[in-house]
């Protein structure tokens, strides 16, 4: 597996709202990590389905991550995806590798880092 088909961050999210105010979403930066695709086998979509997920891409990316269901991956576009499984686990090689399956999410959270000066778009 090659891991040079781009780069990605992943965010949890976070409330920054005051207490008592209406939720405002934002996302902090985990890490940053280059990826590879992954093939998107039929049975991951249909399982997806059956769980009422759109499942969209699956990446793949070295070593084990500290990476969580429902964190947000970020690619370098601004593409935002929800991650909906991470399955670490071996390569070919016997390298660690985190597999992650990808949904797409309409709503574009921004950045809570205020140094970070971006939206994710």
């Amino acid at each position: 597996m090659t891991f040079d088909d781009g780069i990605v961050t992943i965010c949890s999210t976070e409330n920054t709202a005051a207490p008592g105010n209406k939720p405002v979403i934002k996302l902090r930066e985990k890490l940053v990590s280059y990826f590879g695709y992954s093939r998107l086998g039929i049975t991951r979509i249909y399982k997806a389905l059956q769980a009422q997920q759109q499942i969209e891409a699956v990446i793949v990316l070295p070593d084990w991550q500290d990476v969580r269901i429902h964190d947000v991956a970020v690619l370098e576009d601004g593409t935002q995806f929800r991650i909906q499984t991470v399955q670490p686990g071996m390569d070919d090689r016997n390298l660690k590798t985190t597999t992650l399956s990808l949904e797409r999410i309409d709503e574009k959270y921004e950045f809570a880092d205020s140094d970070k000066g971006q939206t994710a778009t």
